[in-house]
């Protein structure tokens, strides 16, 4: 029988929708931490068989799931640092344990921001999101746009300013801000 849990909408079993839901934002934070895609991926799936193991023991509250999950990540990912010989370089750069708390603070806040600016992205029309996705991803120009997908450059630019309206509605105004001003460097 399958569990069921009230997970941001989503219909699917525990276990699938709690991976779903933090597997790119925690590969993320822990790519911080190691700065190898790899590693951190591993560093993931280890904290979600902790949690997975350990399920019976942990409130079933997504708060709860959620700080055990990078709470995992994030100790495993400096026991990662400390094999390597990292923890020397890591710890000499910050010596007070409130700049190390303040780092991972903001690893933890800059995962979630990028979760929310891909999710609000992925929401955009499809034809939207790829003149979006090709203009402030991947950097091209309106022409080179309009070539690739074979539409008028004013299309794409009808499409990026539908692009940053969308967002404007879906995003918090400092982080549209935030992102808008990383978008038009």
């Amino acid at each position: 029988m399958k569990e069921h849990f009230s997970f941001k909408g989503f219909s699917e079993n525990t276990s699938e929708k709690i991976f779903r839901e933090y597997y790119a934002r925690l590969s993320y934070f822990a790519f911080k931490f190691v700065n190898d895609k790899d590693v951190a991926e591993d560093l993931v799936q280890d904290a979600f068989l902790a949690y997975w193991n350990s399920k019976k023991q942990i409130p079933y509250h997504p708060k709860v799931i959620k700080d055990f999950l990078y709470s995992s990540v994030k100790n495993a990912a400096l026991n990662v640092l400390k094999r390597q010989k990292v923890k020397e370089r890591y710890f000499s750069l910050r010596t007070e344990d409130d700049i190390e708390n303040r780092s991972v603070l903001d690893n933890m806040i800059e995962a979630e921001v990028i979760n929310d600016v891909h999710r609000a992205i992925a929401q955009l029309p499809e034809s939207c999101r790829n003149v979006f996705m090709l203009a402030y991803f991947d950097g091209l120009s309106n022409p080179k746009i309009a070539e690739k997908l074979k539409i008028s450059v004013n299309t794409v630019r009808s499409h990026k300013q539908n692009g940053l309206r969308i967002l404007r509605g879906q995003l918090k105004p400092e982080l549209f801000v935030s992102i808008l001003a990383v978008l038009l460097k």
